[in-house]
Formats: C-alpha cells, sequence, structure tokens
C-alpha cells in the first residue's frame, strides 16, 4: 500500500498499515513550517510506527492533539493520531458511543480508555 503524509481512514474503521503520517504534524515533520521546528513526536520525519491492527484515534479525532490549537500530544494515541487495537472484531464503546470521552468529561473513556471502540461480543 505505501505511506501517505495524511491519516487514512474513517472513524472505527481497522487499518492494516504499520506506518502512518505523524498526526501532529500532518507528516510534514515540522511543528511549525515557519520556524522550522521539528516534530517531537515523529522526530521530523514525518511518518510513525504503530502495530496493525489500528485505528484512527478517537479521542482526538486522528489530530494527535489533546486541544486544537495547542501543542499538547494526545494521552491516547502519544501524538500518532492512530492507535493499536488488540483484536481486529470491534464495536463502538457502549459508554462513549466511539467518542473516545463520556459526554460532558474531558479525560478518555474508562471502558475503551479513549479508543471508541471495544472487543466485539459474541453471541
Amino acid at each position: 500500500m505505501g505511506w501517505s503524509k495524511r491519516s487514512i481512514g474513517y472513524k472505527g474503521e481497522i487499518l492494516t498499515e504499520d506506518v502512518y503520517g505523524c498526526g501532529v504534524c500532518r507528516g510534514t515533520g515540522l511543528l511549525f513550517s515557519k520556524k522550522g521546528i521539528k516534530c517531537s513526536v515523529c522526530l521530523g520525519d514525518g511518518k510513525v510506527n504503530v502495530l496493525s491492527p489500528a485505528i484512527v484515534c478517537d479521542y482526538c479525532g486522528g489530530t494527535g492533539r489533546r486541544y486544537l490549537r495547542t501543542t499538547l500530544t494526545c494521552t491516547v494515541c502519544k501524538g500518532k493520531g492512530t492507535v493499536s487495537i488488540e483484536v481486529s472484531q470491534i464495536e463502538t464503546c457502549p459508554i462513549c458511543k466511539g467518542e473516545g470521552r463520556e459526554s460532558g468529561k474531558t479525560l478518555p473513556c474508562l471502558t475503551c480508555r479513549g479508543k471508541g471502540v471495544v472487543e466485539e461480543k459474541r453471541g
């Protein structure tokens, strides 16, 4: 498939690659392009390694940032924008409804650990 600068995938999609564009710098390798400061997540490489299977981080929406317009990295994906999952059969978290955090709260959902998905229950 190959590596792309942009984060690939959509909410809940299981990703099978091992290399993705960095969520924080969006694959550029720079935090502030005008100042030339290297990204602290990918160390200026523009790409990050994530064990597959993986999903786009629901807690930060794949941005790799805890809050928009800040340099604080997401506590769930550590700034990568994608996060590994342990199983290939997943379903939307029943507690946070796939948002990575419960309604009205700012901390990651305790049930899914901010991933927005849980292991699919088999009948």
